[in-house]
């Protein structure tokens, strides 16, 4: 998923002693923004946002004490990224007739997304699993769902939500998701994984490229579970209740 989040020029305000600066402050090093700054349940369901974000500028140049004054839409995890991105950048010192002074920056922080979040999948092309495949795609399974990681908090970024949003949200997953997450869904798709990769047993270590395997296990889920239609459907039961920000054109 392609993510753009960029930071505007900021706007000079007057000092925090409320005497005017001649020189504004501007962007020496402006934020680099990264797909890994999008709130991870937004990013999911495809989800924009924008926050308004004011610092005061050091005389060194550094934003500093940034606060979220507005943001939509709420409770998503915006406005913590959005003030870390900005307090990453470095500006040029603001002046006034006496020289360097500190200063303020009011910025808009958007959060867009490129593409369609819900992309069709392929279907799976791979060989089908020997019996050694489907027994390791079970013992994978078996220690996957004991797994925390495994929960609908940590892989949907729920964490941080107010407590009556995550609990709404965490029911629709569990009720959508649930053959997602299901002991045949997850061994029959780590069979076939390990098929195409030649493979009879699993590493006994997580192996480097293991994005690369969890990227395959998706595809390996075709004909077992629609991951797309599920998604879909909890995109709109959410946006039905709760604020999904500017709107995008979905497929």
């Amino acid at each position: 998923m392609a993510v753009g989040i960029t930071p505007q020029t900021p706007a000079s305000a007057p000092a925090p002693d409320g005497s005017e600066t001649t020189t504004p402050p501007a962007w020496t090093e402006r934020p680099a923004p990264t797909p890994d700054d999008y709130p991870q349940f937004a990013s999911i369901l495809g989800i924009t946002g924008e926050v308004r974000v004011e610092c005061r500028v050091s005389i060194e140049g550094r934003p500093v004490d940034c606060q979220a004054v507005s943001s939509r839409p709420a409770g998503l995890g915006f406005d913590p990224i959005a003030t870390a991105i900005v307090e990453r950048g470095r500006l040029s010192t603001a002046r006034d007739k006496n020289g360097p002074v500190e200063s303020s920056i009011s910025l808009r922080v958007p959060f867009s997304i490129s593409s369609s979040p819900f992309p069709e999948a392929p279907s799976w092309d791979g060989p089908e699993p020997s019996p050694a495949q489907r027994a390791a795609g079970e013992k994978y399974a078996r220690r996957a769902l004991l797994d925390p990681a495994f929960s609908s908090e940590a892989r949907w970024g729920l964490q941080d939500m107010p407590t009556e949003m995550r609990d709404t949200v965490r029911s629709w997953i569990d009720e959508l998701f649930r053959d997602d997450m299901s002991f045949r869904t997850l061994s029959l798709a780590m069979a076939r994984v390990l098929a195409r990769r030649g493979l009879d047993s699993l590493p006994l270590e997580k192996p480097e490229d293991w994005s690369d395997w969890v990227v395959e296990l998706r595809s390996a889920k075709s004909g077992y579970f629609d991951a797309r239609s599920a998604n879909i459907e909890l995109r709109r039961r959410y946006c039905a209740r709760y604020d999904c920000g500017p709107s995008i054109d979905l497929p």
